[in-house]
């Protein structure tokens, strides 16, 4: 997701090298995770997505061109920019045989290194926000999701994951938008929005589905446990309050969800978002109509 700091994973197997590169990038204030070889990079890329990889040309336990060819079939990091390190005399043919956007020699200068590699970097933030990203919750947009998911789940039956995804709305967001205008509204879906995904790891996919409704994606992840976390926020959020610009009251939010699970319960991208849809329809109706309905909490609480 879009933010300030830049991370680069650098997968490189001699200590020396890995150091003095990994330095040069701290100065010019990027994290920096380190792989030794490509299972480990591998490993890495199922908990956090960089913003640019750089790997040696010649690993020992896995070849680069496996490494690339492995970081090129996961739609979350299909696209991250892939950059060699090679020895003066080593020929560039190399990068373009794997699939690699660029190589910088390892005896290139701290300078030259973060320049080569800063315009990559920023060019990959630009073209993922023009077409990934929500304006309005700078969380990852509805044409992402519907491009992502079935190739997430081709990949997780390739490799017998669970994938489970859940869509949420908020709770009477009508009347956010009646009493207090869109602006407020606006500030609701994007304080809600901001709420989700800084509860989620950073391999779950969130995106605004459409108006107030949102939907997590959550590779490797059972129903039980994407349940487990989806109420955490639940709760948490149910217990936080938000302060709108111009508002005195103090806005309390809450939100529904649905889950549903690959392959348990779907085994195509559009059962899954059904099934999902279909769950967070039947809470809604519960919430709407069941005996506790007019016990339902206030959405607004004075100070």
């Amino acid at each position: 997701m879009p933010g300030i700091l830049k991370k680069a994973l650098l997968v490189e197997e001699e200590a020396e090298v890995r150091n003095r590169l990994k330095g040069y990038l701290n100065k010019a204030g990027y994290l920096v995770l380190e792989a030794n070889h490509g299972s480990e990079a591998l490993a890495i890329l199922n908990e956090q997505i960089p913003d640019i990889i750089i790997s040696d040309a010649y690993l020992s336990s896995m070849s680069s061109m496996e490494l690339c060819r492995r970081i090129r079939e996961k739609p979350l990091t299909a696209v991250v920019p892939f950059v060699l390190l090679m020895e003066e005399g080593d020929t560039a043919m190399v990068r373009l045989q794997i699939g690699a956007d660029d190589y910088i020699l390892k005896s290139a200068s701290a300078e030259e290194l973060i320049v080569r590699i800063q315009a990559k970097v920023e060019r990959f933030r630009t073209l993922r926000e023009l077409v990934h990203i929500d304006s309005v919750t700078q969380l990852y947009s509805r044409y992402y999701f519907d491009r992502t998911l079935a190739d997430i789940l081709k990949i997780s039956e390739r490799y017998h994951h669970d994938v489970s995804l859940s869509i949420l709305d908020i709770d009477d967001f009508k009347e956010f938008n009646d009493t207090f205008g869109h602006q407020t509204g606006d500030f609701v879906i994007r304080s809600v929005a901001r709420f989700i995904r800084d509860r989620l790891r950073e391999v779950d996919i969130v995106a605004r589905y459409g108006g107030d409704e949102f939907v997590v994606v959550m590779p490797e992840t059972s129903k039980g446990n994407a349940a487990k976390a989806m109420t955490r926020i639940q709760n948490e959020l149910g217990r936080t309050f938000f302060q709108a610009d111009g508002l005195e009251q103090q806005l309390k939010v809450s939100i529904s969800f649905g889950i549903a699970n690959y392959p348990t319960e779907a085994t195509t991208d559009y059962e899954l978002i059904h099934k999902a849809d279909q769950e967070l329809y039947a809470i809604k109706n519960l919430k709407s109509n069941g005996p506790w309905s007019s016990l339902k909490k206030s959405s607004v609480a004075e100070k």
